[in-house]
């Protein structure tokens, strides 16, 4: 694995060969009547499509080659509108063992964990208001398995902030900009503001699966992440005695209204200035995230990234320089 090329540094024309997790894996029949098999193959770095035009290169069980496995590959790489695959000459399951290091097939944050929960820690212990920091302190602080699978959740399945450590950066960047906002609007609450910032999406640690690819739990698919962390939110204040009615019923009006809209999920529109900032912030971080994500993707060039579906358009990938960058 150490001498694998990783797949964000493959260029067409090049040939692979090596271990990668199947995300997505569905045998298809082409036009012709012929079977082939499709994948959506990863590492750490990325993901692209490969197809095995015949199936009987499969070497081993035809049945064990599917999606969350671990496959050994052989193929080269090639373009189809604009967009590096593979075509692939031979593929077969790998057991675990045989793959080694499995962090290497999974996209992390580019902040250290223990960096990030330094500062998570600093803001909580910031917050003035007794109720709102005992609140968040059983759960981010006290709540050892919470607080883990925070610092590991992603923030998505697909849209945004989709690898691990990204709920937990997401989270921060919203405070960021939360604790801005607050200093240049005087009448907001921040620690209700920073309450509804790190609670928003705290469901998200029960809703998305992500030990191996990235996809949703049976409770995600179910009840999905507002629904749990209204649930968790509710249960945390019952451990907490005389807990104010008024301020859990602001604090769950922020996470139940934070996706803005009732087609977009939430069951209420924000109603309160605290809410209607944590809507916004959180839209556009995870938005912009996704923008600065296309302007860098090299696996194609041009000057307009790929149709985003997360954003409905396609992204101008020519910037502008900053203040003070030389201009090529």
């Amino acid at each position: 694995m150490s001498d694998q090329p990783l797949l964000r540094n493959l260029k067409e024309g090049g040939a692979f060969q090596g271990f990668l997790l199947a995300q997505e894996a569905a045998y298809k029949v082409s036009a012709k009547g012929s079977e082939y098999l499709e994948l959506k193959l990863s590492d750490a770095s990325g993901d692209l499509k490969a197809f095995l035009w015949d199936v009987r290169a499969i070497e081993g069980d035809l049945d064990a080659v599917r999606a969350d496995a671990f496959l050994w590959v052989k193929g080269s790489v090639t373009s189809y509108n604009g967009r590096l695959q593979m075509k692939l000459d031979k593929v077969r399951f790998a057991a675990d063992a045989e793959v080694g290091d499995l962090s290497r097939f999974f996209p992390v944050s580019v902040r250290p964990v223990a960096e990030m929960l330094a500062e998570l820690d600093g803001l909580v212990a910031s917050v003035e208001d007794p109720w709102i920091r005992r609140l968040l302190e059983s759960l981010f602080l006290e709540d050892a398995d919470l607080r883990a699978a925070f610092a590991q959740a992603p923030a998505a399945k697909s849209m945004h902030h989709v690898y691990l450590g990204g709920l937990l950066e997401h989270t921060l960047s919203v405070a960021g900009m939360a604790d801005r906002a607050c200093g240049h609007y005087g009448d907001l609450n921040r620690d209700l503001v920073l309450a509804g910032v790190f609670l928003h999406d705290v469901g998200k640690t029960a809703e998305l699966s992500y030990q191996r690819s990235f996809g949703y739990t049976d409770a995600g698919n179910l009840l999905g992440h507002i629904a749990l962390e209204a649930d968790r939110v509710n249960r945390a204040v019952g451990k907490i005695p005389g807990f104010p009615e008024e301020l859990r019923l602001q604090i769950l009006h922020i996470v139940l209204s934070h996706h803005g809209r009732l087609e977009f999920g939430s069951p209420v529109l924000p109603k309160t200035p605290e809410a209607l900032l944590v809507h916004y912030l959180d839209d556009l971080d995870g938005k912009l995230e996704v923008m600065f994500r296309a302007v860098k993707d090299e696996s194609d060039s041009g000057s307009w990234s790929p149709y985003s579906r997360a954003l409905d358009r396609s992204i101008y990938r020519r910037r502008w320089p900053r203040s003070g960058a030389v201009q090529k």
